[in-house]
C-alpha cells in the first residue's frame, strides 16, 4: 500500500471521530493566525480541507472556496457542514479536477505535517497559485516542546514530522516560493508555538 493510500485509509476510518474538543481547540488557535493571512472575500483553494474547519471559516468570511481532500469520508463531512449552514462551495476528492486550475489564494493547513519530504507537495501547491497569488501553509514547529508531544503521539496513527523555520524556508525556495510572512500559533509566541504558519508568494 502506498503512503498516500495509507493516509487516505486512516483518515477515512478516523473521519467520524475527527471532530472533538482537542482538535477543535487546537484548530481554533491556528485559525486565529491563518485567517489573518487570507483576506475576506478571497477565492481560495483549501487543499486538504479535512472535515471543513478552514473551509467553513473562509465561507463565513465571504470567500469563494474549493475544498479538496484525498479522504472522501472527511470531505463528505465538510460538504455536509457547509450545506447545513447554507453555504455553497465546490468539494472534490479527485485531484484531476484541480489540474490546470489556479487560485489567488491556496491554503494547505495541517497537511504538510504528514509529508516526509514536503517538496513535491509544495511544488504541486505552487502550481495552483495564480500569478501574484499567495500560498498559506502550516507545519509542526520543531522548536516547540508542545509540538514534540504531538509528534510522539502521531506514531500511533499517521506519523507527523516537525520542521524548523530554516528548513521550511529552504523547502519553499526549492519550490520557487518566497516567504512573505511567518507566524506562530498555539501559543502565538515566536519560536515556541506548536504551529508554524507561513504566507508564501510565487517566484516568477
Amino acid at each position: 500500500m502506498s503512503s498516500t493510500e495509507s493516509v487516505r485509509q486512516h483518515f477515512d476510518e478516523r473521519a467520524a471521530r475527527y471532530d472533538n474538543w482537542v482538535s477543535g481547540f487546537a484548530g481554533e488557535q491556528e485559525l486565529r493566525v491563518v485567517r489573518t493571512m487570507m483576506p475576506s472575500g478571497s477565492t481560495v483553494l483549501d487543499y486538504g480541507c479535512g472535515t471543513g474547519r478552514t473551509t467553513l471559516d473562509l465561507l463565513r468570511r465571504g470567500c469563494e472556496v474549493t475544498g479538496y481532500d484525498l479522504s472522501p469520508e472527511m470531505l463528505g463531512r465538510a460538504k455536509a457542514k457547509a450545506a447545513e449552514r447554507g453555504y455553497r462551495a465546490e468539494f472534490t476528492a479527485d485531484p484531476a479536477t484541480l489540474t490546470g486550475r489556479t487560485w489567488p489564494v491556496v491554503a494547505c493547513i495541517g497537511v504538510l505535517d504528514y509529508a516526509p519530504n514536503p517538496l513535491p507537495l509544495l511544488r504541486t501547491l505552487r502550481g495552483h497559485v495564480a500569478p501574484g497569488g499567495r500560498l498559506v501553509v502550516t507545519y509542526p514547529n520543531a522548536t516547540s516542546l508542545l509540538c514534540w508531544t504531538y509528534i510522539a503521539s502521531s506514531r500511533w496513527t499517521v506519523p507527523a514530522y516537525a520542521r524548523t523555520l530554516w528548513f521550511t524556508e529552504r523547502a519553499a525556495a526549492a519550490a520557487e516560493l518566497q516567504v512573505e510572512c511567518v507566524r506562530f500559533a498555539f501559543p502565538p509566541i515566536p519560536g515556541l508555538g506548536h504551529t508554524l504558519a507561513l504566507r508564501l508568494r510565487r517566484k516568477e
